[in-house]
This record gives C-alpha cells, sequence and structure tokens, in this order.
C-alpha cells in the first residue's frame, strides 16, 4: 500500500516536470524580421530565440539592456558555441547583433546575465533585417571595401567577367587618388595589382608606411589592392614585391621561397611642391659642363669630377665653390638623365637672379660611395685636393662663406664631416636627408632602429661653435629613427650650440624625387641674394 502511495504521488511530480520541460521547449521564439518584444529576465533565465538560416544569410538585430548587463550566446545548428556578444556598456545600451550563418540550418540564440546578484531587469529586443545571402554579400563588401570605386568594381564583376581587365586597361598608373570626405589635408591612394599563381602573398613598399602594406584580394577577381591615406601635398617612390611559394614533389613536399620586385611607381599629389627649376627652359642660357678627373694622393687614384661654369663666365669675377657628392646622379655624366640635374638647376637660379655666380664640382663616387663618404682620406681629398684645384683654375671667392659641400644620405653626412673638419675653408653645408646615424664603427647602428647616436651628433655636441651655415632637409616617410629622428636631433643640437640652420621637412621619402627639388631651395637658402 505504501509503494501504491508513493507511486501517486511520483507520477504528478514527473507530469509537471514534464509539462515545465515542455513549457521551456515551447517558449524557444523564432525571430522574424520587424519583431519588436519587450522582456523581463532573472539572473535564473535564460531567453532563447531561434532563426533558420541559409549558409551566406544574416541577421541584424540588437538588445537594448535596461538596467541588466546582458550576453548574447550564438549557436550553430550543431549546438556549438559559435559567437559571444558582450559589449563594455554595462547595465545600460546596446548589444548588437551582426552574425552571418556559414552553414544552412537553424541558430539559436540565449540571452542571459553574468551578474548573478541582479534580481531583474528588462530588455527591448529588435530585429531590424533578416539579409539574403546576395543582399549580406553586398552590405558587407560596402562595409569591407575602403572606396566606392573598389565597391562598384566588385560589384561590376559579380555579372561582367572583364570588369577588372577594363579597369586595369583605363589606368596609366598602378594606383588611383580619391579624396577623403570630411578631409582636406588628406587623400586616399588605392595600389593594385594581379600577382601571379606562384604568389603567396604581394607587399607595397613606399610612402608614409615605409616597412609596407600587405595587398589583399578583391572578392574572388584575380586582382589585389591595399589603399594608403596620404598627405595631399605628398610625392613619394613606391614599388610592389611579389613574395613567390614554389612546390615540387608528388605532394608538393619541397617548398621553396623567393621575392621579386615587380613594378616601380610614382606618386605625386595634388598639392606636392612645384620643382620649377629642374627642367630645361626656353630663354635660359646654359653653362659650360665638362667631364675631367684629379689625381689623389690620398685617395690613390684618378677621381672623376664633372666641373660647371655658369654662362658667361667672368673670371675676374669672384665666384661661389658648390661641390657636390655623387657627383653621377647629379648631372655629372655629360648627355645622359640626371636624377637631380645640378647644372640646369643652376642655370635657371643664376638666369632668374636667385643666387650669385657659382661654379660646381661635381665629385664621382665611382662606386665607392659607402667608404668614401665617411673616411678621413676622402675628407682630405676634397679639403686639401679638390678646393685648392678649383682655386688655382677658377676665380673662387677667398671668403668660406662662399664655399659649399653637399649631398643627400651618406652624402649628407660626408658634408658635415667634412665641414666640422676644414671650417676654415667651407662655410656651408647642403644636406639632404642625411644619414646621422652612421657611427662608422663595427658594431654599426641598424639603418631603421639604431641603438646609439651617431658619430657626427657626437662630434658637433662635443665641439666648439665653428662659422658653418646649414641647410638641412628630410622627407617624414624616411625610415624613422635613424632618418627623420636623427636629422631632428642634429638640428635640435646644432641650434642649441647657436649654429643657423635653415631646417625643412616634406611628405616623402628617401628619394631623389624630393630632393631633386628641394636642392634649389638649399642653394638659394645658403647663397642666395637677399
Amino acid at each position: 500500500m505504501r509503494n501504491n502511495t508513493l507511486l501517486i504521488l511520483l507520477i504528478p511530480a514527473l507530469f509537471i516536470t514534464n509539462i515545465t520541460n515542455a513549457m521551456s521547449f515551447n517558449i524557444d521564439q523564432e525571430l522574424v524580421e520587424g519583431m519588436r518584444l519587450e522582456k523581463a529576465l532573472s539572473a535564473s533565465e535564460e531567453h532563447i530565440y531561434t532563426i533558420s538560416l541559409e549558409n551566406g544569410m544574416s541577421i541584424l538585430a540588437e538588445i537594448n539592456q535596461i538596467g541588466i548587463d546582458l550576453v548574447i550566446d550564438i549557436h550553430n545548428p550543431n549546438g556549438k558555441l559559435i559567437k559571444q556578444v558582450d559589449s563594455p556598456n554595462g547595465e545600460d545600451g546596446i548589444e548588437p547583433v551582426d552574425f552571418t550563418a556559414n552553414k544552412t540550418g537553424k541558430y539559436k540564440l540565449i540571452v542571459r546575465t553574468l551578474d548573478k546578484k541582479i534580481k531583474k531587469g528588462n530588455y527591448v529586443l529588435k530585429v531590424d533585417k533578416i539579409l539574403s545571402l546576395e543582399n549580406n554579400a553586398k552590405r558587407i563588401a560596402k562595409k569591407e571595401l575602403p572606396t566606392e570605386t573598389l565597391y562598384n568594381l566588385w560589384e561590376a564583376s559579380l555579372n561582367d567577367k572583364n570588369a577588372i581587365d577594363n579597369f586595369i586597361k583605363k589606368q596609366t598608373e598602378k594606383h588611383i587618388i580619391e579624396p577623403i570626405k570630411g578631409n582636406d589635408s588628406d587623400m586616399l591612394i588605392t595600389y593594385f595589382c594581379v600577382p601571379d599563381k606562384d604568389t603567396e602573398y604581394a607587399m607595397q613598399s613606399g610612402g608614409r608606411d615605409f616597412l609596407g602594406l600587405r595587398f589583399r584580394r578583391l572578392g574572388k577577381t584575380k586582382l589585389f589592392f591595399v589603399t594608403q591615406v596620404v598627405a595631399n601635398d605628398a610625392r613619394f617612390n613606391y614599388g610592389f614585391n611579389f613574395f613567390k611559394l614554389y612546390k615540387a614533389g608528388l605532394n608538393g613536399e619541397i617548398e621553396t621561397r623567393d621575392v621579386v620586385h615587380s613594378y616601380d611607381g610614382l606618386v605625386v599629389m595634388p598639392n606636392a611642391p612645384k620643382q620649377p627649376y629642374i627642367i630645361e627652359k626656353e630663354g635660359v642660357s646654359k653653362g659650360k659642363v665638362s667631364e675631367t678627373s684629379i689625381k689623389s694622393s690620398f685617395l690613390n687614384e684618378e677621381r672623376k669630377i664633372t666641373v660647371y661654369t655658369p654662362a658667361n663666365y667672368n673670371e675676374k669675377l669672384p665666384h661661389n665653390l658648390l661641390i657636390v657628392f655623387d657627383g653621377e646622379s647629379y648631372g655629372g655624366r655629360i648627355g645622359r638623365r640626371a636624377r637631380i640635374p645640378t647644372p640646369t638647376i643652376l642655370d635657371n637660379l643664376t638666369a632668374q637672379n636667385k643666387i650669385t655666380p657659382t661654379i660646381a664640382i661635381l665629385v664621382w663616387n665611382m662606386g665607392k660611395r659607402g667608404k668614401d663618404l665617411i673616411s678621413e682620406e676622402f675628407s682630405n681629398f676634397i679639403a686639401k685636393e679638390v678646393i685648392p684645384w678649383t682655386r688655382s683654375n677658377y676665380n673662387i671667392n677667398s671668403n668660406s662663406n662662399n664655399v659649399i659641400v653637399a649631398g643627400s644620405s651618406r652624402g649628407g653626412f660626408s658634408a658635415s664631416y667634412i665641414a666640422l673638419n676644414n671650417s676654415d675653408i667651407i662655410g656651408n653645408v647642403l644636406s639632404q636627408s642625411g644619414s646621422y646615424w652612421i657611427k662608422g664603427t663595427k658594431d654599426e647602428n641598424h639603418w631603421i632602429y639604431p641603438k646609439d647616436e651617431g658619430k657626427l651628433i657626437k662630434a658637433y655636441k662635443s665641439s666648439e661653435l665653428l662659422p658653418i651655415k646649414f641647410y638641412m632637409d628630410i622627407g617624414l616617410y624616411d625610415a624613422g629613427a635613424s632618418m627623420l629622428g636623427m636629422n631632428r636631433e642634429f638640428r635640435d643640437i646644432l641650434e642649441i650650440k647657436g649654429y643657423e640652420v635653415d631646417y625643412n621637412e616634406f611628405n616623402g621619402g628617401h628619394s631623389y624625387v624630393n630632393w631633386r627639388g628641394t636642392f634649389s631651395n638649399g642653394l638659394i637658402s645658403l647663397i642666395g641674394k637677399e
């Protein structure tokens, strides 16, 4: 009898439990577009919602928390937790739900709180949109692609197999420049390329991201792109590198890698500084340019030089003396195109009465610049052989204020170094992106991340004030701490010591495309007519 009584008592209990479970299952609510629900939730509760999605579809919804901190767990059709939504907004604010299905089936969204101390709070659930695969793809593409041009190109490629080829054919460069809405100082550059099948990934180099930017594919097309925000007055070189992965063996067991430089380009932004003196102009008389050589006991060789004398050279008139290193690049090769056409620049500056009459010696590096431009022997060659030789052959002003040494990169270092050692005969330094990070020791500084300050910075810091005037310029995109940082440090030390320094920075890199324009600025600064 007791057993029967116990059975009678258990049956209602089991029945009630089954009803509760059934009710719990039945309260799983299907989400539909446009739904709006207001709910209360306690710490012990979980509210369960379901939605059937095909692969690629998405749900866009939001849950507005009112006095309760919620978390939304999203489970896939197999019951696995695949995403958790929990914004750092506490007990009030929106929890956004933006979820794209990666398989077809019924997904479950569980709303709960992690705060077990709270008694009860409220929330409002709104389902804004449930998007089809096609509409969701377009939505995400608009969000992921940084420009309208790229989006339109991607959308066109969905139905036009020639869209990418037609786009490439219309471009004269491997980049396009577009405005940024609400930004008057910068513009957006989009670089593009088409790597071959062996390319593992592609990198862009150049501009303010001097360590490079990685390309990504435009949808499923063959076109790869990367974007860069750039000042609208910038000018710089850029290039593409393809990082190759080659496989051999029956199952690709052997892997080899290589880097192939595939393209070089030039960006000239709309407001880039004009470079009016680098082009030959009608009506401007040309100076005389001649190649010769000087026998050097310090270098133990015949060193080639190119001599420039201005048009209508008057040997009775004392001239400035300009000595430029890397003469081959600065116009020293007669009849050859120069990276910096010094003779043309001097012709134009003289014709426009911007500088006083100047003779230039363009010293060839002859493949030895790495060693020469930081050596004592080269310093002696310039001060004790080139300058006396020039004075013996041409009428050069005897004042050191009329002698300029000039160079770029390592040449800027060399100019500053030689002037330091010979300030009695050299009164001006024209330094373009000078390599002041150089220590000249076996444990040389890293060219991007220098450990120590360079030897010239130390030398000028410890020396007395010398009668030297400086013009310096450097690109904001030039190798970080070693170049831009060291140039700023050198400038600061010179100014603290009392030197006259004309210092300038430009939106560009370590390149002749910038130096060819600023070279005239340096000459006007140092020997210009007041």
